[in-house]
């Protein structure tokens, strides 16, 4: 149950525009004061051979999935197509089921960050040389096999595409902190310590 600052209350120690303000205003207003975590989507594109595409992003160290930041008012496979065809010129991507929510600390970022992870398929026939590179992201792109692509991701993206891949198998969705799965409800999660370079 949410329970709305003033709501009990209402007409006592409230200025006078608020107390005129419907439920829903009042709701608003509460919900756009609270902190809220960066929104990703990702995906693990596979092409008719069942390798993985990667991207090599000019704006940080190692490879990484397809995917990038969900924009306001984009529902996760909106962006995650969006982000497909910006970056990489790909259009159709078809976008399966969800196989991992990782919730990235702000310890990593300074600001913490829910990453969705789906299977997806380009929809068609597609090789790497087809691709169009958003030149100011994208470096390269390669369809790899899983170890291929796993030796070249960083942590905790190794870690979250591992997890996605072992749920992809098994035929679940799996819940990670920093890439890790998350222990069962009321046990310590063990967050991973960053060091700064």
């Amino acid at each position: 149950m949410l329970t709305v600052m003033g709501d009990a209350t209402a007409g006592e120690g409230t200025a006078p525009e608020e107390r005129a303000e419907t439920p829903a205003a009042r709701l608003a207003r509460f919900l756009r004061g609270l902190p809220a975590p960066l929104v990703a989507v990702d995906a693990l594109v596979r092409d008719d051979r069942r390798r993985l595409l990667i991207v090599d992003p000019v704006y940080k160290p190692g490879w990484d999935i397809v995917g990038g930041f969900v924009e306001a008012e984009e529902d996760l496979p909106t962006a995650l197509a969006r982000e497909a065809e910006e970056e990489l010129g790909l259009r159709g991507l078809r976008t399966g089921r969800l196989l991992a929510v990782d919730n990235l600390s702000a310890a990593a970022y300074g600001r913490s960050l829910l990453v969705f992870i789906f299977a997806a398929h380009p929809g068609r026939p597609v090789r790497a040389e087809e691709l169009v590179l958003q030149s100011s992201e994208i470096a390269a792109a390669e369809f790899v096999g899983e170890e291929t692509a796993l030796a070249r991701f960083p942590e905790p993206l190794r870690r979250r595409v591992a997890a996605s891949l072992e749920a992809e198998r098994e035929d679940r969705t799996v819940y990670l902190r920093d890439g890790l799965p998350l222990p069962p409800h009321g046990t310590e999660v063990t967050r991973p310590t960053h060091r700064r370079a």
